[in-house]
């Protein structure tokens, strides 16, 4: 199987699956939280996260279906995240992947407590993920606890609200973008190590190259912002600017920003050398991600 054949049958499973796992009777008192997470979970998204999850199993492997459910755990932790971003309290943005966000479909408490089960379902899909041990569940939920806690997504997103209206230096920038972003993204290269039992260094180079291209993801996207158009972004570009968000292009201007992203996309092509296999479907994502338009 060819690698974009990989990928779109990925993407099509990962739907599938994301659909199975929040489906529930219309009978329930409280059925509109699972119509909700449908509506967030079905926009039109990369699914990047989730492909990176199965892209680096199927490279030492494992099988695509034993690493199924903790791909879809992470989409689930990304999408509550975009879900509580978008709220009045913190971006207050009224456009994600070309769709109403979800607080302008139902209310804002509605949108939060849609987070939220997004948030302590996925950990529950950790925990009863079929085909793992024991070991590889605790590590999973450990992995994602820590890559989307307080010194990963949550505390990037701390940093990226304080700095509304700041001038901030590359460091905490760079902090940022590594806890905000590259998290999650870390955690998904990680997931498919964990899941297809990789030796200890392969995690390691996994985590190295996990930081670099999430990183340069983020840059790429601070670009877009200026150099895009909303059919291709989905949302209003300039929106970071004209909210006086703390991003690369104030700071290091397009151009350079642009060379940066060059440069970590290079640092997590070399870390991937030294894994002990070699791994083209990764190599593949990591082109689509810095050398894209949305």
């Amino acid at each position: 199987m060819d690698i974009e054949t990989f990928l779109t049958d990925a993407r099509q499973k990962i739907d599938d699956k994301l659909c199975a796992l929040v489906s529930s009777s219309s009978d329930l008192p409280y059925s509109a939280l699972f119509a909700s997470a449908r509506y967030s979970l079905s926009s039109p998204g990369k699914r990047l996260r989730p492909l990176l999850v199965l892209a680096t199993a199927a490279s030492y492997g494992a099988p695509l279906e034993k690493a199924l459910a903790p791909a879809c755990a992470i989409e689930m932790i990304h999408t509550y995240s975009l879900i509580h971003d978008d709220l009045p309290c913190m971006d207050d943005d009224d456009l994600r992947r070309g769709q109403p966000t979800l607080h302008k479909m139902v209310p804002e408490w509605h949108a939060l407590l849609t987070g939220d089960y997004l948030l302590t379902y996925a950990f529950e899909i950790l925990s009863d993920a079929p085909s793992l041990s024991s070991e590889q569940k605790i590590s999973l939920v450990r992995t994602l606890a820590s890559r989307a806690g307080a010194h990963g997504m949550i505390g990037g997103q701390m940093i990226d609200l304080l700095s509304v209206g700041q001038t901030v230096d590359w460091e905490i920038l760079e902090q940022m973008h590594l806890g905000k972003t590259a998290g999650l993204i870390t955690a998904a290269l990680e997931f498919g190590g964990i899941i297809a039992d990789v030796p200890p260094d392969d995690i390691i180079s996994l985590r190295k190259t996990g930081l670099a291209i999430g990183t340069a993801f983020q840059l790429i996207d601070d670009v877009l912002d200026y150099t895009s158009t909303e059919e291709e972004l989905g949302k209003p570009i300039g929106s970071d600017h004209s909210k006086s968000k703390a991003t690369a292009v104030p700071l290091l201007g397009i151009h350079h920003t642009k060379e940066k992203a060059a440069l970590l996309l290079q640092a997590a092509e070399e870390n991937l050398n030294t894994l002990s296999r070699p791994v083209p479907l990764i190599r593949a994502l990591f082109d689509q991600m810095v050398n894209r338009r949305k």
